[in-house]
């Protein structure tokens, strides 16, 4: 029985939350059961909406006349804080006994059924640095589960489990050691992610112990148990208990073909012939390692962000490698800005006093490392500012311009404001998106930058809606056809649905280009249940909903009526900051630069 431990893991990652093909694996249709609950994956969701919005309306009508209804929408009619009496949702709510920052009743009106099928439909992990966030303060919440859970870790499970796939491995390691709560469902997570990250010994000594028939996991956690016992026995070199756990394995239904065919091949002695899934799992890396090295650049377009976050903390890897994946991992927001510093630390190459960094190697996949690196070390406020600006620009065509900017701003943290276009604008931009509003009016006001103290007022919730004073500059560039009509689109929808007034200028601007028609817009149905789940302050609900309706790419990919409704679902449930975080992360990459930028 010690080798039915062994399956748990590779299917686990394919089945904890439903999305049962992450690796090319797509379980029987007739196992059914408790740990399984989801029966989609993103590739069976619903097709994107990507097209125009209908003929109907959007969010640029003139002010003093009425929205109509817009498109799969019957919207909520919008109210100022005076045209009605306070709701019992208007209140403030009672938070949860933690650092998450989420209402206590996060999960209010949900039960695990909906949670799950609401995930089922998610693509994991999002790409949007603001919904990301929130996204981990979510699954980091204390708030009690939803209703519906079949046993006291399973819901616990579910968080582990999508932390996992979000690649914040450390984040599990954290949740496990604060619970409780330690039934079988979280032992095995522990052992995954243990054994992903090349604990053995721990990971291993877990396995041994689910494997027994008395351990109570539900049955298709048995069979992905014996896979992972399969890797403990290969490692140990038992090449008899190995393949006596890939066949325990296979009968409890297990398609995790490239371990299974590992295991095969150590059972028999032969050299298997193996074929990489369309999505390579951590674990996958682990079973291809006990066949020797791994070339990780063959898996590398391929990984899952789990194993990304691996292969960026492995000080043993090359050093290219590590880059490469520590940057894959921050577009996917699997390490945190803070991480990805600590990676380019770690490569050698140049001193201070260089004066250019970047000229010591030609390497593009070190470029990045070495600038942040040559903006750390320098003295020279010039030179971190052409630095700064190299690697902002090439960040923003990676589309890591936010958490880009947030690694830089702790390293430029003491730099003095000025007046120099080329360091104000810098300096400005990186302040807006760590959220150091006053540094950045400074900057903005030391350089007489007007359209960027516009976008600060928008940017800080302790300036709320009605007029804002700086919009000004904005009116004049509008005026003057200095502002695109997808930026005139976006800051229109941006300022109405944070309730901040729509200068004229702008919203004639506006009106005489057409609504931009392209960017994520979700299917029937789903702007409507946004809206009445932040109506009813169903605040977990919500948070999901709005990930569905910004789709992938978050706010900067999303059709304006997406993103307007997303703004105005956070505010309603009293997340105000992240709200605005939403409208800054859609204008930021659109914003006007100075003259000579």
């Amino acid at each position: 029985m010690a080798m039915r431990a062994a399956r748990s893991a590779a299917v686990m990652l394919r089945s904890l939350l439903g999305l049962a093909v992450l690796a090319g694996v797509v379980a029987p249709s007739s196992a059914q059961e408790t740990w399984n609950p989801f029966k989609q994956w993103p590739e069976t969701q619903p097709p994107r909406t990507s097209g125009p919005p209908s003929p109907k309306g959007g969010l640029m009508t003139p002010p003093g006349e009425t929205p109509v209804d817009r498109a799969n929408l019957q919207p909520e009619p919008r109210f100022g804080p005076r045209d009605r009496p306070v709701e019992r949702s208007e209140l403030a709510p009672v938070m949860a006994p933690d650092s998450s920052g989420m209402p206590l009743e996060l999960w209010r009106g949900i039960d695990l059924k909906t949670f799950e099928e609401l995930l089922s439909v998610l693509d994991l992990p999002p790409r949007s640095p603001s919904l990301h966030r929130l996204w981990r303060r979510m699954l980091l919440s204390a708030a009690p589960p939803p209703a519906g859970a079949p046993s006291p870790d399973h819901f616990l499970a579910l968080r582990l489990e999508a932390l996992y796939r979000s690649g914040l491995l450390s984040d599990m390691t954290e949740v496990i050691g604060g619970s409780v709560v330690s039934g079988p469902l979280i032992q095995v997570l522990g052992a995954r992610k243990d054994i992903g990250l090349g604990r053995r010994d721990a990971g291993c000594a877990a396995i041994k112990a689910l494997a027994a028939p008395s351990s109570g996991l539900p049955g298709r956690l048995k069979g992905e148990t014996q896979l992972l016992a399969g890797y403990c026995a290969a490692a140990a070199g038992d090449a008899e208990g190995a393949g006596l756990a890939a066949s325990l394995a296979r009968e409890e239904g297990v398609e995790a073909e490239l371990p299974l065919s590992v295991l095969g091949g150590i059972a028999t002695g032969t050299k298997p012939r193996l074929a990489l899934p369309k999505r390579v799992l951590l674990l996958d890396y682990r079973f291809l390692e006990l066949l020797g090295p791994v070339n990780a650049a063959q898996i590398f377009e391929k990984a899952e962000p789990a194993l990304l976050s691996a292969l960026a903390a492995d000080g043993n890897a090359d050093r290219r490698l590590q880059v490469a994946a520590a940057e894959a991992a921050l577009r996917l927001n699997a390490l945190t800005p803070e991480a990805v510093a600590d990676v380019y630390r770690r490569q050698a190459g140049f001193a201070a006093g260089d004066a250019d960094p970047t000229a010591r190697t030609a390497d593009p996949l070190l470029r990045r490392a070495l600038l942040f690196r040559g903006v750390e070390l320098s003295r020279s406020p010039p030179q971190q500012a052409r630095m700064a600006r190299a690697l902002l620009d090439d960040a923003r065509r990676s589309g890591v311009l936010l958490q880009t900017a947030q690694m830089l701003a702790p390293v430029l943290a003491d730099m003095p404001p000025s007046g120099e276009p080329a360091l104000a604008e810098v300096g400005v931009e990186i302040a807006i998106a760590a959220g150091r509003f006053e540094r950045a009016r400074r900057w903005a006001e030391t350089a007489g930058a007007g359209h960027w103290l516009a976008l600060i007022d928008v940017a800080d919730a302790g300036r709320r809606g009605g007029r804002v004073q700086t919009l000004g500059t904005i009116e004049q560039m509008a005026m003057r056809g200095r502002l695109s009509p997808d930026t005139l689109h976006r800051l229109a929808t941006v300022l109405d649905a944070l309730d901040i007034d729509v200068p004229i200028p702008l919203w004639d601007a506006a009106s005489r280009t057409p609504q931009p028609s392209g960017g994520y817009l979700p299917e029937t149905g789903v702007l409507a249940d946004l809206a009445q789940s932040a109506k009813r302050n169903d605040a977990g609900r919500t948070l999901l909903l709005a990930m569905r309706t910004l789709g992938a790419d978050g706010p900067e990919g999303a059709n304006v009526i997406a993103l307007g409704d997303a703004i105005r679902a956070l505010r309603r449930i009293g997340l105000e900051a992240e709200a605005r975080r939403l409208g800054v992360e859609a204008l930021l990459p659109v914003w006007p630069r100075m003259a000579g930028n």
